[in-house]
């Protein structure tokens, strides 16, 4: 936008802390959470579950949010034939949420766009890695490719980089323990932290006619 970089400083979202922990799913569970509205491109979750299932037969997706797309993703999933591999959840409380969360194997984002993915964090701080776009933006900053998760380009990477998480147990782990390590660092304390220091630079600098 032409904002000299000098100038810009990164203030991350904090996330709330995950509470109390709840065992991983012993059969393979992917989670999509957030808004159900066009731009998150939950089809691509769903068509995702379609071409693992024959490979995975016990795979399973946990739908969490809802919105004014929600009918069109319910008939998506039914001209697909996944009533027994998906969930349509809607809106959930907090501590169904961070269950569904830590029940899960993998976090799949395929959204067009994201400002940041706090869903990213939220998955990350139960130890599951995220798969998603990384043109969506956001997703370069809140998920580390190749080390808290998996970035891709496109439907068929999507499906390579989930069918890789599913079958690859050490690859999973480690990938989500780091994502959880990672996580632990956006908390609210620091973005108020980060935010101060900013409004003190600003006024240093103004105080010197700057």
């Amino acid at each position: 936008l032409g904002v000299d970089p000098r100038r810009i400083t990164v203030v991350h979202n904090g996330t709330d802390s995950a509470p109390g922990a709840v065992a991983r799913s012993t059969t393979p569970r992917l989670i999509c959470l957030g808004r159900l509205v066009p731009h998150k491109q939950v089809e691509h979750a769903l068509r995702l579950v379609h071409q693992l299932r024959r490979e995975w037969p016990q795979l399973h997706l946990d739908i969490v949010g809802d919105g004014w797309w929600r009918d069109h993703l319910h008939t998506t999933s039914a001209k697909l034939g996944l009533e027994r591999h998906v969930t349509f959840h809607g809106h959930v409380s907090e501590q169904d949420k961070h269950a569904i969360l830590a029940r899960s194997w993998v976090n799949v984002l395929p959204s067009l766009k994201e400002g940041w993915g706090l869903s990213v964090v939220e998955a990350a701080a139960h130890g599951v890695p995220t798969v998603g776009y990384r043109t969506a933006g956001g997703l370069t900053d809140s998920v580390v490719d190749g080390e808290t998760g998996l970035l891709v380009d496109d439907e068929a990477g999507l499906r390579s980089a989930t069918s890789l998480l599913l079958a690859d147990t050490s690859v999973r782990q480690r990938l989500g323990m780091q994502a959880h390590e990672r996580s632990r660092r956006f908390t609210w304390d620091e973005t108020v932290t980060g935010f101060e220091e900013v409004l003190k630079n600003v006024l240093a600098r103004e105080a010197l006619g700057r």
